[in-house]
């Protein structure tokens, strides 16, 4: 897939989501339903163009070197890489996809400071938990089918590596938020120091790293 396809692409179909990125910053939020849609509302209302997304992405951490297996549009800065560790015949397979319909991933960075009601979230969990958050994405799990991007269903599920550059030998799980607000601790299932693997589901969800 060519670059300037995924730079359109990702500018075009980013402004749609709940969770977004710069200029469209809106958060899952952990306070009422009112707030969460008030600022949804206001999150179609500009694209957001996405200069430094690749099609792949590479954990590359502490001699670490992993490739996703999933094309997309990868825009992380904050963490040492995200790399989907499922192929796509497999997921193909679990998700009921079609000859025309190849799985996607959208990821970027997503900050405090962009994206203050989703951190809201992060930092609750993380202090009720004892840690400390690291870094976050937006991660958006779907498919692209003649060139249109859509959400594969929540019930898909694959294994997902995110590199870290300052674990520092803590323990290391992520905090995952849905739109709406409901907040999960995934446990870590690798055993590298400097890595975190867990469960991505499909459609849009944040991640954050925790350092406990």
């Amino acid at each position: 897939m060519n670059m300037k396809f995924v730079k359109r692409m990702l500018a075009a179909t980013l402004a749609a989501t709940l969770m977004v990125a710069p200029a469209l910053t809106v958060g899952a939020t952990t306070n009422s339903s009112s707030s969460s849609k008030d600022e949804s509302s206001s999150s179609t209302t500009e694209a957001v163009v996405v200069t430094d997304a690749a099609p792949s992405s590479t954990v590359s951490v502490g001699g670490t070197v992993l490739k996703s297996q999933v094309n997309g549009a990868y825009a992380v800065k904050t963490l040492a890489g995200v790399a989907v560790r499922q192929g796509n015949d497999a997921i193909k397979a679990a998700a009921g996809l079609g000859k025309n319909e190849t799985p996607f991933a959208r990821v970027y960075d997503i900050t405090a400071k962009k994206s203050p009601k989703v951190f809201d979230s992060f930092n609750g969990a993380a202090a009720a938990a004892g840690g400390v958050v690291l870094g976050a994405v937006n991660f958006d799990f779907g498919k692209m089918t003649a060139g249109k991007f859509s959400d594969l269903p929540a019930d898909v599920s694959v294994p997902v590596t995110f590199g870290v550059k300052n674990a520092n030998g803590r323990t290391l799980s992520v905090i995952k938020v849905v739109p709406g607000g409901a907040t999960t601790i995934l446990t870590d299932t690798d055993d590298n120091p400097n890595t975190v693997t867990v469960p991505v589901t499909g459609g849009l969800a944040a991640y954050a790293i925790m350092a406990n």
